[in-house]
C-alpha cells in the first residue's frame, strides 16, 4: 500500500480546495467586471432578402431571356462554410456592369469571421494581382441628419439618422452606422490565358453600429468584453472587368470602387434597415445600469 507524507496530502487538498474556490470566484469576478465571454443573440429587424430593388441606379441582372436572375441560394454545405444562413445573394447590373452582392449576417458567440475574397479566390485557383488594400469610400446619404440624435457609447460620435419608407407608404427611423466608410479591396486575374481580365472583389463589415473595413477591426468591435450583445454583418461586392489596351493597371479598381460608391447611398440604408437597431440597444443597456 503506498502511502503519502501529510505535507503532500496537505499540498493535494489545497490544490482541489483552490480549484473548488476558482469555479464559483472566477464566474462571479467576471461578472461583477461585466465582462461577458458569451455573447447574446440580436435578431434581425427584417430579412435581408427584403433589401430593395433596384438599388439607385443599379437594377436586378437579368438573363439571357430578359427574366431578372433570382437570388443565389447556398447548398447547405457552402451555408455551413459560411457560417450563417442569415445571407443575400444577388446580381445587379448598372451601365452593362454586373455586381454580385453578398450581405452576411453574425450574432452570439462568434469564433472567427467569414470566408473573404482573398481567401475564398486564392484558394479557387486565382492568382492575386497585388495586395489587397483599404479604400477609401466617399459618398453621402440623403436627407439624413446628426442634430438631436443619439450618439454611440463606445465613441461619442453621432448616428447619422433618416426617415426610411418603404413601398407601402409605413416610415421608420434608421441610424447608419458610425465610423469611416471604407473597405478592403483585392484583385485576381481569373485566366492567365487572358492576362487583361480581372475579378475584385471588396468588402467592409458593420458590427455593433460601427462600420469596419477588415477582419482585424471587426473582431475588435464585435469581441468587446464589455459589451452583452454582440453581431457583425459582411457586406462584399464583386466585379469582373477588363482592362482595357492603353488603360492603367489600377483602371479596373478605380471603376470598380465607383461603382461601389454609386450604390452605397442606397444600399447601406437598405441594410441598416434590416440589422438590428444598436441605439435602441445601447440605450436599453444604459438604462439597466446600475446607478
Amino acid at each position: 500500500m503506498i502511502r503519502f507524507s501529510r505535507s503532500v496530502i496537505t499540498a493535494y487538498v489545497t490544490l482541489l480546495l483552490l480549484f473548488a474556490m476558482g469555479l464559483f470566484v472566477v464566474p462571479m469576478a467576471i461578472a461583477s467586471l461585466e465582462i461577458y465571454l458569451q455573447k447574446k443573440p440580436v435578431v434581425l429587424n427584417a430579412d435581408l432578402a427584403s433589401i430593395a430593388v433596384p438599388l439607385g441606379p443599379w437594377d436586378r441582372t437579368k438573363d439571357a431571356n430578359g427574366d431578372a436572375v433570382p437570388d443565389g441560394k447556398l447548398t447547405a454545405e457552402m451555408v455551413e462554410e459560411l457560417g450563417t444562413d442569415k445571407y443575400l445573394d444577388r446580381l445587379y447590373s448598372a451601365d452593362g456592369k454586373n455586381v454580385n452582392v453578398h450581405v452576411a449576417y453574425y450574432t452570439g458567440m462568434i469564433d472567427d469571421v467569414p470566408h473573404v475574397p482573398e481567401r475564398c479566390w486564392d484558394a479557387a485557383g486565382l492568382e492575386m494581382v497585388g495586395v489587397p488594400e483599404i479604400a477609401a469610400l466617399e459618398f453621402e446619404v440623403p436627407n439624413t441628419i446628426f442634430e438631436s440624435v443619439p450618439t454611440n457609447l463606445a465613441t461619442g460620435e453621432p448616428y447619422g439618422t433618416l426617415e426610411y419608407t418603404d413601398a407601402i407608404g409605413s416610415t421608420q427611423r434608421i441610424h447608419l452606422p458610425v465610423g469611416e466608410a471604407a473597405m478592403t479591396m483585392s484583385e485576381f486575374q481569373p485566366s492567365k490565358a487572358n492576362p487583361r481580365e480581372r475579378q475584385i472583389g471588396g468588402y467592409f463589415f458593420i458590427a455593433n453600429g460601427r462600420i469596419a473595413p477588415s477582419a482585424r477591426d471587426v473582431r475588435l468591435l464585435a469581441f468587446n468584453p464589455n459589451e452583452e450583445y454582440a453581431y457583425y454583418c459582411k457586406v462584399q461586392f464583386s466585379m469582373r472587368d477588363r482592362i482595357a489596351p492603353g488603360e492603367s493597371d489600377a483602371a479596373a479598381r478605380i471603376r470598380f470602387v465607383e461603382k461601389v460608391q454609386e450604390a452605397m447611398p442606397h444600399l447601406l440604408p437598405e441594410v441598416m434597415r434590416c440589422l438590428p437597431d444598436w441605439p435602441s440597444i445601447e440605450r436599453e443597456r444604459k438604462t439597466t445600469e446600475p446607478t
